[in-house]
């Protein structure tokens, strides 16, 4: 199936065909240097080159001036050819979010291209050339990430609404209001608290992890473990604690390890182990990751802020509620 990466790479192809290119003023026969290769062998060459060190490469800043230059004459050309030298690190990522995610391919590559553009604007003055392309990248990558987090959150809502096929059931549950319900725009906090907690339970319930959550809520109510939570209570919890026992609410994160591996940190990210090894080395890993023998270990917390993923606060009793509702029970 044709993408827009393809017809970005088949455009750029239709214009220079298999003829030499220059890239140092635009026309070969005005260039000193009588050797030039035909785009093919550019394009791999400045791919490489991008792989190997974007920021010192001098093809790269070549190229770059050469798309400034074309754009102050009203040219996209080498605007496409930038593009076209970019787009093949954006294919793995494109397709892995798709897939996990169950978003658009279309939607998600068209997204990175106009990302790495919008980039390619606003670079315009006060950015070295250098630095551009890792931008622009970075860019794109951002934004495939952003169209990921969205499906997630509308998947999730999708996936509790199929435990709800008895209409019956879906009448006197809670949780199916919950689902289609825009939980950010409840005015009332005790409310929204409520049909937060239930959501988490049944997302817990429904991947079958919910034996670990139980064990946590136990260790809670049995005072071998306390909840994180304290300055950021509000009235109405610092009520409701004392009515059910203190120490009762707790944020999501504390049900997941403090720390993760590289490769599980990366395969969350969507990029290659190998990648996520080489931006920890020329620092651009996205926050901190500690050394952990031979490779490295990723704060969770961390992950999750960069990823977007709201750490919510939540009482036992309404995950438990969720999971209870989630499971059939009554």
């Amino acid at each position: 199936m044709v993408n827009v990466f393809d017809r970005i790479e088949w455009k750029v192809r239709e214009i220079f065909g298999e003829g030499p290119i220059c890239v140092h003023v635009g026309d070969i026969k005005e260039c000193d240097i009588k050797r030039h290769p035909t785009y093919s062998k550019f394009r791999d060459e400045v791919i490489s080159a991008g792989i190997r060190s974007a920021a010192s490469s001098r093809l790269w800043e070549s190229l770059i001036a050469m798309g400034r230059l074309s754009d102050m004459d009203g040219d996209d050309t080498w605007q496409m050819v930038i593009l076209d030298c970019i787009v093949p690190c954006f294919r793995g990522v494109s397709a892995r979010i798709s897939r996990d995610f169950r978003v658009e391919l279309e939607e998600v590559q068209s997204a990175m291209v106009l990302a790495a553009l919008e980039v390619w604007r606003d670079t315009e003055h006060g950015v070295p050339p250098r630095h551009v392309r890792d931008k622009m990248v970075k860019a794109a990558f951002d934004v495939a990430f952003r169209c990921g987090n969205g499906a997630l959150a509308e998947w999730s809502s999708d996936e509790i609404e199929l435990l709800f096929q008895s209409e019956m059931f879906a009448q006197e549950s809670v949780l199916k209001a919950s689902s289609i319900i825009n939980i950010n725009g409840i005015r009332d906090v005790d409310v929204a608290e409520q049909l937060r907690g239930e959501r988490i339970g049944a997302l817990f319930q429904l991947l079958g992890h919910f034996g670990v959550v139980r064990e946590f809520h136990d260790d809670l109510r049995a005072g071998r473990r306390s909840g994180s939570v304290r300055q950021t209570m509000t009235t109405s919890m610092l009520l409701r604690s004392r009515i059910s026992g203190p120490h009762l609410y707790y944020y999501t994160s504390d049900l997941y390890p403090s720390y993760i591996g590289l490769r599980e940190a990366a395969a969350v990210m969507g990029v290659p182990e190998s990648a996520a090894h080489r931006l920890i080395r020329v620092g651009q890993f996205p926050f901190p990751a500690a050394r952990a023998g031979r490779s490295y270990k990723v704060s969770v917390k961390a992950l999750m802020h960069f990823k977007d993923i709201p750490d919510f606060i939540v009482h036992v009793d309404d995950v438990e509620n969720g999971a209870l509702h989630a499971s059939g029970g009554l």
